[in-house]
């Protein structure tokens, strides 16, 4: 049923799509696309791993999900590529209302204000690839490693963005929709 802040919602998510489509930010590489040509509701963003981080050269595929109250309600944001990262939740929950594999926590999205742009959401995620922020992780084993051990944390992103993110392999499309295996080889 189209309500009338759906449909405000609707024509705030259209005019964001077409900004972001005809004036991309080159600084950050990325590239939108609607899942469903349908529904506007519903991104697929891709990000490229600045050459200058561990991510170099890893492509990672987001999804973007508005809400009917949009821009009153923050989208939702996730990874479907893993990515390790303490600020990216690696874990599925069956848990009604917990927070989705790969959800991004950034400060943007938790506090969220309706004047923000998602050309913001996506600078600010593309941020995560140069700084992470251990004082609010998913899981804190990635966090007291970034705090004590930066260099095997940083040899572990190498790792699992070249097994999860390079764009060479044939499963970069792949939906990973179990928790995501970060078992690192000793």
């Amino acid at each position: 049923m189209l309500t009338f802040e759906k449909i405000q919602a609707m024509k705030q998510i259209k005019k964001e799509y077409e900004e972001i489509t005809k004036f991309p930010n080159l600084n950050i590489g990325a590239t939108i696309g609607l899942i469903n040509e349908d529904d506007v509701f519903k991104w697929r963003a891709t990000l490229r791993g600045p050459r200058d981080t561990s991510y170099k050269g890893g492509l990672f595929i987001l999804t973007i999900n508005f809400p009917d109250n949009y821009p009153n309600k923050p989208p939702e944001v996730c990874f479907k590529t893993p990515i390790y990262h303490v600020n990216v939740n690696p874990q599925k929950s069956y848990n009604p209302g917990a927070e989705p594999l790969g959800h991004v926590c950034i400060s943007t999205l938790n506090w969220w204000k309706p004047e923000y742009k998602m050309m913001e959401v996506l600078t600010n995620i593309f941020g995560l690839f140069y700084m992470a922020n251990p004082d609010s992780p998913y899981g804190l084993n990635r966090a007291e490693e970034l705090r004590h051990n930066r260099a095997l944390h940083e040899e572990k992103i190498k790792f699992f963005t070249q097994k999860y993110a390079n764009p060479s392999f044939t499963n970069i499309d792949k939906e990973y929709n179990e928790s995501w295996d970060f078992s690192y080889p000793q």
